[in-house]
């Protein structure tokens, strides 16, 4: 059976710095002064980050939209302006796990809210950005998550109910995400500020506490050692 394997990056595969990014964007690009506190971020991608942003500085969807094209490009701009090589952690794991991958019948790609020049970046500075072939972004059209794991399954060409199909994120938004988008194996990766519940409620079908293990990882996701 051929497999899509499909990655979010923060939280699952690397760990990187927090960023203002989207503040500074917002200031430098309208004036204003707009702030992150108090929004959850996991799961979010880059325009639903300035949406929320802007929504709270009294914009309507409207001015929103308008705008939203040219405020990526900012944040892109200063996305690159901050970043600091060797910043970024791989998490436990990954980088074995995605060598046992790198198979003629497994595709590898992402899916997360990233811009795809940041998620470049930041893959680039620990060597793993290499592994993937495909995959949707934060700078692509979308209403919501599900549509980023939809133009993932186009890109790669699959079908949502595939059953080598797999999505796999750190946060209850990347399940939520692959359920709308009917995808059969989602898969949750827990941790303290994620717990085990979350992914239960949201409709995980698979929950892993980490890729340390690579054998059980293989195991849980019904995939043979080589």
């Amino acid at each position: 059976m051929k497999r899509l394997i499909l990655f979010d990056i923060d939280g699952t595969l690397i760990t990187s710095p927090a960023s203002l990014a989207p503040v500074t964007a917002i200031r430098q690009r309208h004036g204003l002064e707009v702030s992150l506190e108090g929004i959850r971020l996991s799961g979010l991608t880059e325009p639903e980050i300035l949406t929320l942003l802007l929504r709270s500085a009294g914009w309507n969807n409207a001015q929103i939209k308008k705008e939203l094209p040219a405020l990526i490009e900012e944040l892109g701009t200063v996305y690159a302006q901050e970043f600091q090589e060797g910043s970024v952690k791989l998490l436990p794991g990954v980088k074995d796990l995605l060598d046992e991958l790198i198979r003629p019948d497994i595709v590898l790609g992402l899916i997360t809210g990233n811009l795809k020049s940041r998620a470049r970046t930041k893959l680039e500075d620990v060597g793993i950005w290499k592994y993937f072939s495909l995959g949707a972004y934060g700078d692509d059209p979308h209403q919501k998550r599900s549509d980023l794991v939809k133009i993932a399954l186009e890109r790669a060409d699959f079908s949502p109910s595939d059953p080598g199909v797999y999505v796999i994120g750190d946060t209850w938004r990347d399940i939520k995400a692959a359920v709308e988008a009917g995808v059969i194996n989602r898969v949750g990766l827990i941790s303290p500020r994620h717990p085990i519940k979350e992914f239960e409620e949201a409709g995980a079908s698979i929950i892993l506490s980490s890729f340390s293990e690579t054998q059980k990882v293989l195991k849980a996701l019904g995939i043979s050692s080589v």
